[in-house]
């Protein structure tokens, strides 16, 4: 497939070269020699380019905007600006910036030319451009388009469960981590202490209660309020934070949430109201 497009473009190469040798016929000396060299210098390139390929990118991706300007521009001829239009459909379906290029040369060389008259031809030159935009490649401008949609949503959704599976996995840990306190602690005082250090608390106390209770936060005194289940009665652990904005942080809440829970392992409950003492560390 490559080595087919390069062919075609070495026979419009060649094609070009045998306007521009037949135009310099019948002209001064001078004239001749300043279309003449440069269009041979044009084609040898190409050739070479043909027989080497890989061997000269810099001609194969800008040869043609370097050298075909400048040849019409020596030739002289109003009509040197219809050797742009070949490139246009050339370039257009494969390289669309090189593409673009002709179409905004050819539009100046027939306003320099023309005048006045050269947008008359404009439209046409614009029909050209569009023409040469293959269908195959605006499918696959649009298949691209579409999988790079896809692959945008697929990567959203993969942060989105990565980030889940991360929160999920730092709550296993923390269990993982309470776990091991309690499997430490041999008193409910030792696992206190524990929970005490692990989130840098000030203080933790344990009071029974004996009506139905809400967990709260009290910025007064920068403290996390946890109701829990006793085997026998209700208690209320309270956590004392050092700085208060300790107390908006959610994952730390949930987090001495589920340390207060485990409590009931070490305690069944409190005595009666009149005896009841509150526990802290």
């Amino acid at each position: 497939m490559l080595r087919d497009i390069a062919l075609i473009s070495l026979v419009l190469r060649v094609l070009v070269f045998s306007y521009f040798i037949t135009i310099s016929i019948g002209k001064p000396p001078t004239k001749q020699a300043l279309i003449i060299i440069p269009s041979v210098i044009y084609l040898l390139v190409s050739m070479y380019n043909f027989l080497y390929p890989g061997k000269l990118k810099i001609f194969k991706s800008y040869g043609d905007l370097i050298f075909i300007p400048i040849l019409a521009f020596l030739s002289g001829q109003k009509e040197s600006f219809l050797t742009f239009l070949p490139f246009i459909s050339l370039n257009t379906s494969r390289k669309i910036f090189q593409g673009t290029l002709f179409l905004w040369l050819s539009i100046i060389f027939s306003l320099y030319h023309y005048g006045k008259v050269g947008l008359t031809i404009l439209p046409l030159l614009i029909g050209i451009y569009i023409a040469s935009i293959h269908p195959d490649l605006i499918e696959a401008l649009r298949k691209e388009r579409f999988y790079i949609k896809n692959l945008r949503k697929a990567y959203h959704k993969m942060i989105s469960d990565y980030g889940r599976l991360e929160k999920e996995l730092s709550s296993i840990k923390m269990y993982a981590s309470l776990l091991d306190k309690i499997e430490e602690s041999s008193s409910l005082e030792h696992y206190l202490r524990s929970i005490k250090e692990e989130f840098n608390l000030k203080a933790i106390r344990i009071v029974p209660i004996y009506e139905d209770s809400s967990k709260e936060i009290d910025p007064s005194t920068y403290s996390f309020h946890v109701p829990i289940e006793l085997e026998k009665g209700k208690a209320k652990v309270s956590f004392y934070f050092n700085n208060p904005l300790e107390l908006y942080d959610k994952e730390l809440l949930k987090n001495l949430e589920k340390a207060s829970k485990l409590i009931n392992l070490y305690i069944e409950g409190f005595e009666e109201k009149s005896k009841a003492k509150v526990i802290a560390v």
